[in-house]
Order: structure tokens, then sequence, then C-alpha cells
């Protein structure tokens, strides 16, 4: 890539909003996006306010900032929303569902049972709540969600989610001048426009010319963040700004969001004799399950198993472990996570932060004394 990356100039349609589609608010990655679009509805992620106002006096101090963010989105209606799909995440996203169920008047709301576990028995349950997910968005749009649709929407995703990985393995290798900044608003981009207008301009992004090279010193140090929702500009931009490989990641807003395919092909999909409607859910349903775990799934050592195995196929050298204040599914992640990487003799820094509220030279300090000892 031998000019300078224009952010604005490069996404000028996906950036200029959604125009007349309806649109569906949803908030974890565990919601499947398919089942939006064949309903003719276009998925937004809601990525909340920067700045708080209104939703403060909702919730508690001690509450998670990005759901708090998110209220303060939506009751600033900043994305006209058809409905917004929750998912029982957490204890935190309930209270957040509980919230909307009560004030928001004029947006249907929906909460989607996820499990916390990923066997056969889990995935049938989750198919059946996409069932029930599916007859909800067919009240909405007044219209039967057709086998067709569905089998299209799938199409769609995968495409997107094929551009997003090969992306994301041409800049984690070095292959693009990209700032960590840069990479992390595509990212976000991608979950928050018109999936047909920003796979369209993503496309001609990733496979234009000039992304041969290497463009990164041998002797910076390769490192690995893992972390919740992190969408923290000035977390991006001084990460930019210091001596740092970012070769992988474990983030809501990347790799858990992009990563695995849904397999719609009859073939090795369990229950072939199946209803075609009732297979394709259940295709969803693997591939929904069978994603990067979340830290809030039952199985930590698979999800320990995937972070090992990252470390040790990207040659990380050293581990940030980023999270959102007050999540406390990321709290008791982080020492088991930490031990089985000490083990590996991976060093791991530890950074909480706050939407728009963190002492960026602080964090600074910190980073690049750990980057030193690497």
């Amino acid at each position: 890539m031998n000019r300078v990356f224009n952010f604005d100039e490069q996404f000028q349609l996906s950036l200029s909003g959604t125009g007349d589609v309806k649109n569906i608010g949803w908030l974890c990655t565990y919601t499947p996006e398919e089942m939006i679009i064949a309903a003719g509805f276009n998925p937004i992620r809601i990525l909340g306010s920067k700045k708080l106002n209104k939703s403060e006096s909702y919730f508690p101090i001690n509450f998670c900032p990005y759901l708090k963010s998110s209220w303060e989105a939506l009751l600033n209606a900043e994305d006209a929303l058809s409905a917004v799909i929750f998912t029982n995440s957490c204890d935190g996203m309930r209270r957040l569902y509980d919230t909307a169920e009560h004030y928001l008047k004029d947006i249907p709301v929906y909460m989607l049972d996820v499990p916390r576990n990923t066997d056969i028995r889990a995935k049938d349950f989750f198919a059946s709540k996409l069932k029930d997910l599916k007859a909800f968005l067919e009240s909405l749009s007044e219209s039967d969600m057709e086998t067709d649709k569905i089998t299209h929407a799938i199409e769609l995703m995968n495409r997107k989610r094929t551009l997003l990985a090969k992306f994301s393995r041409l800049f984690f290798k070095g292959h693009t001048d990209l700032r960590i900044s840069d990479y992390y608003k595509i990212m976000e981009l991608s979950t928050s426009s018109h999936i047909n207008v920003f796979i369209s301009e993503f496309e001609k992004f990733v496979d234009s010319p000039g992304r041969e090279g290497n463009t990164r010193s041998n002797n910076i140090p390769e490192v690995m963040i893992i972390g919740n929702l992190i969408t923290e500009d000035k977390l991006w931009d001084m990460l930019s700004s210091i001596d740092l490989k970012l070769v992988s990641d474990d983030l809501c807003i990347s790799s858990r969001y992009y990563t695995t395919l849904v397999n719609n092909g009859s073939s090795g999909q369990p229950g072939g004799t199946r209803p075609e409607k009732d297979r394709l859910l259940r295709a969803l349903s693997e591939r929904y399950l069978s994603k990067p775990h979340c830290m809030r799934m039952a199985d930590m050592g698979a999800k320990i198993s995937e972070i090992e195995k990252k470390v040790i196929e990207d040659d990380v050298r050293g581990v940030i472990f980023i999270t959102l204040k007050f999540c406390d599914t990321m709290l008791y992640s982080f020492p088991l996570i930490k031990q089985a990487l000490s083990k590996l003799k991976i060093p791991v820094l530890y950074l909480e932060i706050e939407y728009n509220n963190f002492s960026a030279g602080q964090i600074k300090t910190r980073t690049q004394a750990f980057l030193e000892m690497l």
C-alpha cells in the first residue's frame, strides 16, 4: 500500500448512513445477523455514545460502561431502529434489557437466550430459540422469512466474514501500512453500516494493489490483545503512537466477530432429514456456538486453549489484556488466562479502562514499560 490511508475517503458511502433502510440494533456477537437480513432489515451494532448525560441516572456507578453508553445511544435515538435484540450474555445485559423494555415504548425489544455450553443439546436448544427469534422478526416485517432469504443472508454474511478475515491476516502479518486505530475503525464500521454498501467498498479496498511487502521492523515486540468490546479511540490512537507490533487479537469487535463461517450445506449437518428452514437454523446455531468463545461461556478451558493456540501460531511474545471496568466475566477469567500463559513464558499486562474516561498518559507509560521488558 503506497498511498496514505484516508478512512473517510475510502469508506465514504459506508459512513454516509443507512438511508431509508430499516435497521435493527444488536449488541452481542452471538446475535445472528443473518436472520435480521433475511427478515428484510439491516443489522446495526450499537456501539454506544462516547459522552454520557442521561444514562448515568438509570444505573449504579459500578455498571458496565459499554452498556451505559449503549443506553445513552438508545435514549438519544442515534440510530433509527425498528427493534433491538439483546442476548443474555451477562447480568448487566439482562438489566439493560429490562430497562429498555420498561422505558423504550416505541422500540420493540427482544431477549435471545444463548446457552453457555456448546454441546449438541445446547446447539439444538439454541436452534429452537432461533425459531422463536424468527417469529419475532416475521411479526415486525409482516412477512414470512423464506428459505431462499435465509440462504442469501448466510451467503452475504459469509462473504463479509471472509473479507474481514483476509484483511485481518494482511494487517496482522504487516502487509499494510495501516495503524492500529485504522484497523479497529474498519472493524467497527463493518458492524454498524449498511452491509451491502460496506461489502462493496471493502472488497475494493482489500483487493487493491500494494499490499505484499512487510512494513514492520523486526525489532518491535509481537503483541496480542485480549479483551471484551473495546471501541475506545483514545486507546487505539495511543497504541498506534508507540513501537508495538500487533500480530493477533481476541476481541468482540474483531476476531470473535468474523471467525467461523456458516456451513449451509446439507452434508455433515446433524439432522439431515429436517425441513430446510430448520436445517438452516441449526446451521446458524452450529456456527454461533462454534465461533471463538466469549468469556461468558461455561468451558473456560476451551477458551484458554483457543488463546494458547493463537499465541503459538502467531509467535506472540507478550499479551495485553484490556477490559472495561466492572466486567465480572473478564475479571474472573484473567487469573486463569495469566496462569496458562505463564506456563508458555508469555508475560501479560492488565489494563482496565472506561469509555473516554481514563488516563492515556498513564496507560501509555505502563504499556511502554511492558514492551521494553519484552
